[in-house]
């Protein structure tokens, strides 16, 4: 019998993980670029601490601004990803 266990996920406070992150000033919205606002505001206005679940080489959890999450629903993943990522070609092509 192996002794070896599986790391489980925490479940993610987002609260306080706003508080955290925007204590540093520096936090900004994965798929936008906006600016952190201050905790409250933030709270408030309603941004959202994410876990990415993909295997790729990026931050395991993001900050997402009330805009895309509003967006991203509206749209559906796929159709927001790929709106993103015609946004960033245009501006670095």
């Amino acid at each position: 019998m192996s002794a070896v266990t599986t790391p489980e996920r925490v479940a993610l406070d987002v609260h306080a993980a706003l508080h955290a992150i925007c204590s540093t000033g520096k936090g900004r919205c994965w798929y936008c670029d906006l600016k952190l606002p201050l905790a409250e505001k933030a709270i408030t206005a309603g941004w959202d601490v994410q876990r990415v679940q993909k295997r790729e080489p990026v931050a395991s959890i993001i900050l997402v601004c009330p805009s895309c999450l509003r967006q991203k629903a509206k749209l559906g993943e796929d159709e927001f990803l790929r709106g993103v990522s015609l946004r960033v070609c245009n501006a670095t092509c």
